[in-house]
This record gives C-alpha cells, sequence and structure tokens, in this order.
C-alpha cells in the first residue's frame, strides 16, 4: 500500500511517499493481526518554504498544489494512496486556520490521520521520526532529541526507547529573516529581550552587522546548552521556554534534527559566510554556532537517521481489528474516529500507578477525547479491577473525553461495570479488549455489529 506523508511547518512544507508492505496473520487468540513488514520511502519533494496569505494565515492552496506536483513528480496518482498523516507543527499550528486547514487537505486526500501537533506532542514525533527512540532502545541508554525547525525547538527524551520528557522553546533558523546584503526583513517577538538586553544592534528595515548576527546565534546556541543542563541556566533562556521549564538530567548522547540539524557538524571556519545567509534566515549560523558550543561534548553527540525530514516521515497505516464480544461499549457516542491512544506506563502489577505515570502523556495532547491503552494479566481478580477502575476514572477526571480503555487481553466487559459501579464516574465508558496498539497510534471505533465493535487503529509509522 501507498502512504503519504504531509508536515506543514514554521519555515518548511515537505510531502514524502511511501510503499508500505503489511501482511495479516493469526494472533496468539487466533484472530487476525495486520503487521507492517517493511517501509520504503519512494518520493521525497523538495523543500518549500511553508506558504502565507498574511503573517496569521496559510495558504491551503498553494499547499494543495503542492501535493498534487507530488503526485504528479512520483507517477503515484491519489487514487493510489490509501493512508497517510496530515501534521501541522511548529509556529504553524498556532496559525488562525491550522485546524481547518488540516480538515480541508485530509478531505483532499481521504481518510487520513489528521494531527495538529502542539509543541510538546511535536517533540515526539520529531524524536521518533529522526530514529532516535529506535536508538534509544537498541543502546538501552537515555537519549535527547533537539528538533530545532524556523520557529521552534523542540526536545524530546527516550529511555531505552520510551519517551520520558520534552519540552520546546523558540529557537530557531527563521527567528530573523534577511534579504540581499543581510537587511533585516522580519524579527521574531519572542526574540526582542535578547536583542535589547545585549544590545544588539539587529532592526528590521536596516541592514545587520555580519559579527552582530553571529553573536546573536552565539546566544541561542548558549541557551541550547543550558536547557540541556550542560551549562548554568540564564534570565535570557527563561521567557525562550513555549513548555513548563524542565532540564534533563543524567543524558547519555544528543542528537540534533531538524532544518537546522542539517548544519551540525557540517560548518566550520573555513566555510564562507555568504553560506550562512543562503536561505534568507539565520539556520546554517545557528547551526554552525551550535556545532561550536557542542565541541566539548563531541562524545556525546550522536548522527539522527533523519535530520529535515524527520517529522514528516510520520505518515499512517491502517489496520482493521475486531473487538470481542465481552466489551463494555457506550453506543450514544459511537462512532468516533481520529481519536489519539497513549500507552499507560505501569507494568501489570503496578495498576496503582496508572494515574501518575499517564495522566502527564494524555497532556501531551491538545485533543477533546482521548484513549488509554493498559496492559494486564489474562485474569485478574477482583481487587485489582478495582484498583484499576479507581485509577481510570481519576484519569479521566477533569478532562471533557469520554472514558475509553484499550485492552490486549480479555477482561474489557468486566472493567467497564467496576468504573460504573465502584467509582463516581459520570462519563460514558467504552472498554475493548484485543486490541494491540504502538504510543503514537490513533483509533476508529465504528458502531457494534452484532456482539464486536469494529475498529481500526492508525499507526504513525516511523521506518
Amino acid at each position: 500500500m501507498y502512504s503519504i506523508g504531509v508536515d506543514i511547518g514554521t519555515s518548511t512544507t515537505e510531502i514524502i511517499i511511501s510503499n508500505i508492505k503489511i501482511s495479516t496473520r493469526l494472533g496468539p487468540s487466533l484472530l487476525p493481526t495486520t503487521e507492517i513488514d517493511e517501509t520504503e520511502v519512494v518520493y521525497r519533494s523538495p523543500v518549500i518554504f511553508t506558504p502565507f496569505i498574511s503573517k496569521d494565515i496559510i495558504d491551503f492552496e498553494q499547499i494543495r498544489e503542492r501535493v498534487k506536483e507530488a503526485f504528479k513528480e512520483s507517477g503515484i496518482g491519489k487514487e493510489k494512496i490509501e493512508t497517510g498523516a496530515v501534521i501541522i507543527t511548529g509556529e504553524t499550528a498556532r496559525k488562525d486556520n491550522a485546524r481547518q486547514v488540516n480538515i480541508w487537505l485530509s478531505e483532499y486526500l481521504g481518510d487520513f490521520v489528521v494531527a495538529t501537533a502542539g509543541p510538546k506532542l511535536e517533540s515526539v514525533l520529531a524524536g521518533k521520526g529522526a530514529g532516535i527512540s529506535r536508538e534509544s532502545k537498541k543502546r538501552s541508554k537515555k537519549i535527547i532529541n533537539l528538533d530545532i525547525g524556523g520557529g521552534t525547538l523542540n526536545a524530546a527524551v527516550f529511555d531505552s526507547g520510551n519517551c520520558t520528557g520534552s519540552f520546546a522553546m523558540d529557537i530557531g533558523g527563521r527567528l530573523i529573516r534577511l534579504e540581499g546584503s543581510c537587511k533585516v526583513t522580519y524579527i521574531s517577538d519572542r526574540i526582542h529581550h535578547i536583542l535589547e538586553k545585549n544590545q544588539l544592534s539587529i532592526r528590521q528595515g536596516e541592514a545587520a552587522d555580519t559579527d552582530t548576527l553571529e553573536r546573536f546565534c552565539g546566544y541561542l546556541a548558549d541557551s541550547c546548552l543550558q536547557a540541556l543542563g550542560l551549562r548554568e541556566m540564564s534570565e535570557d533562556t527563561l521567557p525562550l521556554y513555549i513548555t513548563d521549564f524542565t532540564i534533563p538530567e543524567d543524558i547519555d548522547f544528543i542528537s540534533v534534527s531538524g532544518g537546522v540539524g542539517e548544519y551540525v557538524g557540517l560548518l566550520n571556519e573555513s566555510t564562507h559566510k555568504e553560506q550562512w545567509f543562503q536561505y534568507g534566515d539565520i539556520g546554517p549560523l545557528l547551526g554552525f554556532k551550535l556545532t561550536q558550543a557542542l565541541s566539548p561534548f563531541q562524545s556525546m553527540l550522536i548522527i539522527p537517521q533523519e535530520k529535515i525530514n524527520a517529522t514528516v516521515i510520520g505518515a499512517g497505516s491502517h489496520s482493521l481489528s475486531v473487538s470481542g464480544s465481552t466489551v463494555g461499549v457506550d453506543e450514544s457516542i459511537l462512532p468516533i474516529r481520529n481519536v489519539p491512544i497513549i500507552k499507560c506506563p505501569a507494568a501489570m502489577d503496578q495498576w496503582e500507578d496508572v494515574f501518575r505515570s499517564t495522566r502527564p502523556l494524555m497532556e501531551l495532547y491538545e485533543e477533546d477525547v482521548l484513549a488509554v491503552s493498559i496492559e494486564g494479566r489474562k485474569s485478574p481478580g477482583y481487587g485489582e479491577l478495582k484498583t484499576l477502575a479507581g485509577q481510570i476514572a481519576s484519569l479521566y477526571e477533569g478532562l471533557k473525553s469520554p472514558v475509553i480503555v484499550l485492552l490486549k487481553e480479555d477482561f474489557a466487559k468486566a472493567l467497564s461495570q467496576m468504573i460504573r459501579i465502584h467509582t463516581s464516574c459520570g462519563k460514558p465508558v467504552i472498554c475493548l479488549d484485543q486490541i494491540q496498539i504502538e504510543n503514537g497510534d490513533y483509533i476508529d471505533i465504528g458502531s457494534p455489529v452484532g456482539s464486536a465493535v469494529p475498529v481500526i487503529i492508525k499507526t504513525l509509522v516511523y521506518q
């Protein structure tokens, strides 16, 4: 099957078409399960600047035309595309018509996963797309990935394959835009405090001195090291945080992806300075200054598998499953589509830890409806189910979402009854079993057919 990925970012819009080979096998319970065997990227679009009608309005028509060109250039027609993901990231996700562009584009392309990634979720997507989740699992180490694009730095920490933290900052290659002989055409409001405090003469409409731009990028690079806990935090850096302030601990390795990541380790002192501004921004120069700043920590640096394409490689694939007869379903809210799934980190013998470990992950998503996948034993006892029911009720307290729980083992009906009878939860409850998922999946839940419930698992593919 063919899959398309579209990433509409702060600076650039990219399109990837992949050929995904899938197979259907009988699982341990003799129900068919669909698995991805191999993924091959067969088309990568040229990287284009994200088009805007105005400062706050994305130009949907230009993006749609670029998607049409991708079909033409790849030789793969729209009718052959069976799945995919449209993701709006970075500063672009804050634009006035971001959600509408997602809807329009998904309607044009077909029935796809559609996610407007907020700063925390974008960090996770970029880290997985860069291959860092897989790398940390292979090495059994803690790796932080900094995805630095045009407007934002999105960081995610992966410990033995699992994301354990993330944050985002206003650090990027297009915070200052230039034309001609370094004439400044744009300065982001988010960096004025750095320019003023350090008396850097960079003004819109005037030519900027190369040395001054280099000093400014040096401050941003130093802020990156402060965020990594490698240097003392300064007052200038704190206002750059988009998410809550946090400093990762005990990091084994560092990876840098994104457009700026393309230039980390690439430029050196002998590089002609005209290359610093070849894209009308400070991206390459920031990559050069970050290379300098990280030189004392060279042993910690690893090269990601993908840099500028890290996020767009999150293309989607559909997997049809059926949840069996022992389920608990409130039919009044079905069908529902494109529900993000959060995989509970708590082990099957630590159900008392479900709320503490899972609620922070749910806050990564800026969605009204969320599903939680929980691992459990085949035949849990009454006391264990009561504990789990209480944890789940607390998990959804204060959220708009109905309670949606996905289980691999066959006790969904008993759990749904426990939630309704033994907790004060007044929300609609859906508990499905025989469902296998991974973090980053989305789910469609259809209306019951007889005693079974059809579901479609939409998997964001990072190979």
